[in-house]
């Protein structure tokens, strides 16, 4: 009796450790958030037993629901559920120990990541399976978006550059294998660095979101939107014909742009684009050549005055290509000084006698005679990228240089004219570096001119006007150049603080064969001088519109006729002439 009552007490043991081990098991499922199946198939029929928080997971009391097949199916959505069954369900069918699938449910569309393991005896009779089913939704989520980062950008939701890049390179390969062509078109919202001041980044941003996401509109199957740059949008399509072309889309985003983007804060702006427009394959034997060539000619339209597009044409690149060469050659010629001046002699036109000499900036070739290019070509370029500024300052110093120079051996008093651009005159320091210039030179500040364009004016016309009040005030001069193109307006020389005026050479050109030309001139002429002003005449090659000039009282002259510019060494011999 006691012997029963020991066996009868250690299977009650045994019972409760394993109940204790089955609540541990439980406990840790739960607290896992994962759900398993387990199929006991030594019962007949075989038992199946859920474990882990499936109330939560499931939306409902699974307790309340005995399992069958088709309440497990049920809760996955309907393209899952033969998958479900296949590899979860009917594992042990083909013999297999394990399978692993992706499913979604139907209730809150979970992502399930579903694992089942098979154990089987020895005579290969499956014993019991474990499914796992594992919530992945924060997973795929992140994944997801990783993908949509991969492939699209975030402010606009068109595809961001590398993934453009992709698709046109694909366009492009299957219109060479189709014998057809790609275009693509870079669009760029104009003076946006302006508009960003103006609004603030945050509403500018809105700005551009409002813009790229009324250009996804065009995204199709043949059309792909991309954004490359803070405000810069490429459009690609795929043969186009009829309606379906760059053009189409471009005049269509200009009837947008004729009615203004609202943003969140009410207020309403109007912008212009400029677009460049390159085509596969005559643009370019590559798709990132036909994007180069797309963005070379983006930047052509910007210097006709935006608010444009432009069509790639070869003259375009070829000068691009010649551009970029002068650039870099600029660089090293700063770095070495490889410039030299020459003067060009100024007359008075009452008398003949020499008044002064405008030093001119010129480029020999190191590796032979002649110059590498005219000034007409480099010095834009100079003042675009900045060169310009160390440019100006090797003429300030070399100008100086040779006048101090001259004075000293030949002690004739003459008026030296320097060009100086608008991005020197704007430089906090201009004024001092000249002034000290001079004075390591010991030139009298009275011998100096400065020869400056309307451009100048331009940006801060209240600062420049301040620093040629400075230079006039310790006796320099300065020169208005180039009048009568550009912004030029007879109403407002009066408030300059000027010296002269020089009028530009197209004037004279057509002086002496147009009536209105010639009315024009001489209004400028006398205008000039009840204003005070020395008046100056560019650009005089004959010896009628000398005779012309000089009659309607022209001040000074200058000009092939009178004398081209010549080297420093050759103008010495004009300095010597000069001498009584």
């Amino acid at each position: 009796m006691e012997d029963l009552k020991y066996q009868i007490d250690l299977l009650t043991a045994l019972n409760e450790r394993l109940l204790g081990s089955e609540k541990m098991y439980r406990h840790i499922a739960e607290c896992s958030g994962t759900l398993f199946m387990y199929f006991d198939y030594k019962s007949q029929p075989a038992k199946v037993e859920l474990v882990g928080p499936w109330d939560e997971k499931v939306g409902e009391k699974i307790a309340n629901h005995p399992y069958d097949e088709s309440y497990m199916l049920n809760l996955l959505l309907d393209e899952d559920q033969d998958k479900f069954r296949i590899h979860m369900l009917e594992l042990e069918r083909e013999g297999l120990e394990t399978d692993s699938i992706e499913v979604r449910s139907r209730s809150k569309r979970y992502w399930l990541s579903c694992f089942a393991n098979v154990t089987y005896d020895d005579e290969h009779n499956p014993v019991e399976k474990i499914i796992s089913i594992k919530d992945i939704t924060k997973i795929k989520m992140n994944s997801e978006e990783l993908e949509y980062l991969a492939f699209y950008d975030s402010l606009t939701g068109v595809y961001n550059r590398n993934y453009f890049v992709r698709k046109f390179r694909d366009m492009c390969e299957r219109a060479e294998s189709e014998e057809v062509s790609v275009e693509i078109m870079f669009v760029d919202i104009d003076d946006f660095k302006k508009i960003n001041d103006s609004i603030g980044l945050l509403f500018g941003d809105e700005l551009v979101q409002e813009f790229g996401q009324y250009l996804k509109g065009f995204d199709s199957e043949d059309v792909n939107v991309g954004r490359f740059g803070s405000d810069v949008f490429v459009i690609a399509v795929y043969n186009p014909c009829g309606t379906r072309s760059c053009d189409v889309i471009y005049r269509k985003i200009l009837e947008r742009l004729r009615h203004p983007f609202v943003l969140t804060n009410k207020s309403e702006l109007m912008f212009t684009v400029s677009c460049g427009v390159a085509e596969y394959p005559d643009a370019g034997r590559t798709a990132l050549e036909v994007i180069k060539n797309a963005e070379i000619v983006l930047y052509k339209a910007k210097e006709h005055g935006k608010n444009g597009i432009q069509y790639f044409e070869i003259d375009i690149l070829n000068k691009f290509i010649k551009n970029v060469s002068i650039e870099k050659q600029l660089k090293e010629a700063i770095e070495t000084e490889g410039f030299q001046l020459y003067y060009q002699p100024q007359y008075f036109a009452a008398d003949g006698k020499l008044r002064g000499a405008e030093a001119l900036l010129r480029w020999p070739d190191p590796e032979g005679e002649g110059f590498i290019t005219s000034p007409s070509e480099f010095i834009p370029i100079a003042e675009k990228n900045g060169a310009i500024v160390p440019i100006g300052n090797f003429v300030l110093k070399e100008a100086l240089r040779t006048y101090a120079d001259w004075r000293s051996k030949y002690h004739i008093p003459i008026i030296l004219s320097i060009n100086i651009s608008a991005l020197q005159l704007e430089k906090d320091s201009f004024v001092e570096t000249l002034s000290h210039t001079a004075g390591l030179y010991g030139v009298n500040p009275e011998s100096i001119e400065i020869e400056i364009t309307e451009s100048v004016f331009i940006n801060n016309f209240e600062d420049v006007i301040d620093k040629i009040k400075t230079l006039r005030g310790l006796g320099m001069r300065v020169s208005l150049d180039d009048f009568g193109t550009g912004y030029s307006s007879l109403s407002y020389l009066k408030q300059l603080p000027i010296d002269t005026i020089k009028i530009d050479r197209t004037f004279i050109e057509t002086a002496l064969k147009d009536d209105s030309s010639s009315i024009i001139y001489e209004s400028v002429i006398k205008m000039s001088q009840k204003l005070g002003f020395e008046t100056v005449a560019e650009g005089v090659e004959t010896k009628e519109q000398f005779n012309y000039l000089r009659e309607r009282n022209i001040d000074i002259v200058q000009g092939f006729l009178l004398g081209k510019p010549v080297s420093k060494v050759e103008f010495e011999k004009i300095l010597i002439r000069q001498i009584p």
